[in-house]
């Protein structure tokens, strides 16, 4: 059990990350890199010129990259991007593994579960430091979007 929540956990951290990174894509965002765990790096490689890391442990970062004008639009969708595909993802889920199956009702309620606490989660305005760097949750990064008076150069 420990094993398969765990499994599930980091696969529901990699939907999160992988939501900012079509959402920063989809607003014409270079993605510099994306960062799945929070600890010792496992293994890396570079997607469609992003580098995706893959570590022990569940945190997650998706970087953009610096040279497109940001405004309030872009940078909403960009920190919503991965709550949003998380929403998506559990539905898909619950629509194709949980409707109408009495013996498979566990699992995607399991998946649901956890999905929700990483929403939750990252709704949460706070800092957190990954690198040496400090880094905005989708929820702080989002308030702070809701009191720019103007688009940023």
């Amino acid at each position: 059990m420990a094993i398969m929540i765990t499994s599930f956990k980091y696969i529901d951290t990699f939907l999160h990350e992988l939501g900012h990174f079509f959402a920063g894509k989809l607003v014409g965002y270079e993605i510099e890199r994306v960062v799945i765990g929070d600890r010792k790096p496992i293994f890396s490689g570079v997607v469609f010129g992003t580098s995706f890391i893959f570590c022990y442990g569940f945190g997650g970062l998706t970087v953009p990259g610096t040279s497109v004008k940001i405004s309030k639009l872009r940078l909403s969708v960009f920190a919503l991007g991965g709550v949003f595909f998380q929403i998506f993802i559990i539905s898909i889920i619950y629509i194709l593994f949980g409707i109408g199956s009495e013996e498979n009702y566990f699992l995607p309620l399991l998946f649901m579960f956890l999905n929700l606490i990483t929403i939750v989660y990252n709704l949460y305005p706070r800092t957190f430091i990954q690198d040496g760097r400090v880094y905005l949750s989708d929820g702080l990064l989002f308030k702070k979007i809701i009191m720019m008076n103007t688009t940023v150069q």
